[in-house]
């Protein structure tokens, strides 16, 4: 199936285009064999924290999917999450990015927007941080993005995630662990296994002491906090979490976001990344 699969997205432009000359029991079987087949990429990636393919077929075989599924009128909404769920509540819900196929789409996704910045998508597992008078006490794994598992056990030995912050203030922070790679060039070195690494890490029953302190966190929101970006990321700045503010940067176009996607690329960092994340300045 997967050989199929691979001839069928050499022909994508015109499958996303034109729909195939099946038969309705035709169209149900290779329906629910690509369906079978995302499923099962979804479910490494999202519960095992290991990708068995690259970004590209993966966005290539959804696209594919969505377009036999219009064709035929067959199948099911996608639910990527459905098998990572975990028995601990996230406090607030995460609700995960869209990604945009190609210039063009940026370019309409920014002619609507403005106060727009660009951050490195950091290649890591998603997590809730939940501190209660300052203190440490949660860390949730996205599971589903409404239920994880509970990875506090692990909070002791996290040397690089703040323990105590400065005010003994009650928040609920949304981000991603990383394993900290200094110098790290994307360009040249890859993403060397980063999400599977730190999903490993975090799912064993205890974690070292020289371990722990190699995992960081990028924190991407602050459901409860200011609501313009730079008010906010100054916020988590002096809370001890700097590295949003860092790496964050003001972009009014598709030239300027290019760039600094290019630069990050290429630039040294402390992590492993898969791309760039754009947001508006002010939440939706």
């Amino acid at each position: 199936r997967l050989f199929i699969l691979c001839l069928a997205l050499l022909a994508l432009p015109a499958a996303a285009r034109e729909c195939p000359a099946w038969s309705l029991e035709q169209a149900s079987e290779n329906i629910a064999g690509l369906e079978k087949r995302l499923a099962e990429w979804d479910d490494a990636y999202h519960r095992l924290g290991h990708s068995p393919v690259t970004d590209e077929l993966y966005d290539q075989s959804r696209t594919l999917l969505q377009g036999w599924q219009q064709c035929f009128g067959l199948g099911r909404e996608p639910q990527p999450l459905k098998t990572a769920g975990g028995p601990l509540r996230h406090p607030v819900p995460h609700t995960g990015l869209s990604k945009l196929p190609d210039e063009r789409a940026v370019a309409q996704w920014l002619a609507s927007r403005e106060q727009v910045w660009v951050q490195p998508k950091v290649d890591g597992v998603a997590a809730t941080l939940v501190y209660s008078n300052g203190l440490l006490e949660h860390i949730i794994s996205r599971g589903d993005g409404v239920n994880g598992h509970d990875w506090s056990r692990h909070a002791a030995v996290l040397s690089g995630i703040p323990q105590r912050l400065p005010r003994p203030l009650n928040l609920v922070l949304q981000g991603e662990l990383y394993i900290r790679q200094a110098g790290h060039i994307q360009a040249t070195t890859g993403s060397t296994q980063a999400r599977g690494q730190i999903a490993g890490w975090m799912a064993r029953t205890q974690l070292s002491a020289a371990e722990g302190s190699q995992v960081g966190v990028f924190i991407w929101d602050w459901p409860a906090g200011p609501e313009d970006l730079p008010t906010r990321l100054q916020a988590l700045a002096e809370l001890g979490f700097d590295e949003p503010q860092q790496y964050s940067q003001p972009v009014g176009s598709v030239a300027s976001a290019s760039a600094w996607r290019e630069h990050w690329y290429r630039a040294p960092l402390p992590f492993a990344t898969d791309g760039v994340v754009m947001r508006q300045g002010e939440r939706p």
